[in-house]
Formats: C-alpha cells, structure tokens, sequence
C-alpha cells in the first residue's frame, strides 16, 4: 500500500466506515529486501476497535502462547511474562481520521509495548467491502532491518 491508498479504494474512506470492531486476517511483516514473514507465526488473532468518541483499541498476536502456571494474572513468573508478551500487541488511545489521504493516526496512550505510549502511529488505510487493509509504521527489527506491517481485517457483524 501506498500514500495513494484512498485512491485505490471504491471511495474514499470516511470516520463511519472505520467505527466498529474489526477481526483480525492476517499480520504480514513487509521487509526492504522484498521478504516476507507472519507476524505472529500460523496462528495470528486479534481484534480491532474504533469508537464514535474517538477511541481506538488493538489486542492481536499468536493464539499459540505458551500457557502459564499462575492462576492470576498477576501472579505470573518474570518468565512467564515474557513468554506470554512475545509475539502480542496490546494498546489504545484515541484516533484521528484524514478522511482526504486515507490515514488515520493511533495516538497511543497505554500499551504492552510501553515504548508506544505517548507516540502516534500511522496507519495507512485502504477498504474494500468488509476487508480493512492497514499499513502500519515503519519499524526496525533486532537485526536492523526495516520493515512495515500489512495487516488484514474484517469487520465484526
């Protein structure tokens, strides 16, 4: 996807198209060097949300995490809170839709990832039908290389 996004839609995409939840497709990590891996492996879930009062909500990964022991969440080992962050993104805040570009920008406010928090993101946007189709921010992985994510929705009837 493109800045040209809006462009390739049937219409352009406006705030009630967007409102309502979303299930998750598929998350596909686009690299510079043309490859290309599933985000959260085979197994990739999640929802979407956007609300008529500006807020935005996303819980998605791999529905393949290891269990824990602890019965609590909040009795989990140091351990099995990363076993269980790994390959899981979780965070909400508020939106803003450029309803001319086909952008829409998540203003973070929590986030399992706390180096989210206080920080936009860009998604770009494209819809077709029921299917959303987002790009998201550029990012980095622990090799070095850039990558966006392309990431599939469908809405929740």
């Amino acid at each position: 996807m493109t800045n040209d996004a809006a462009a390739r839609t049937d219409r352009r995409i406006v705030l009630e198209d967007l409102l309502g939840s979303w299930r998750l497709l598929s998350a596909v990590q686009h690299f510079e060097d043309g490859s290309r891996v599933a985000e959260f492996g085979a197994s990739a879930t999640g929802y979407l949300s956007y609300t008529a009062g500006g807020t935005v909500s996303a819980v998605l990964g791999s529905a393949d995490r290891p269990t824990v022991a602890a019965s609590d969440p909040l009795d989990a080992t140091d351990a099995e809170y990363a076993s269980s962050a790994r390959r899981f993104v979780a965070y909400a805040g508020t939106f803003r839709l450029d309803e001319t570009t086909g952008e829409v920008h998540h203003e973070i406010e929590i986030a399992l990832f706390p180096n989210w928090q206080g920080k936009s993101q860009l998604r770009l946007l494209e819809l077709s039908g029921d299917t959303l189709s987002i790009e998201a921010s550029p990012r980095t992985d622990s090799e070095g290389r850039t990558f966006h994510s392309q990431l599939r929705w469908r809405r929740v009837r």
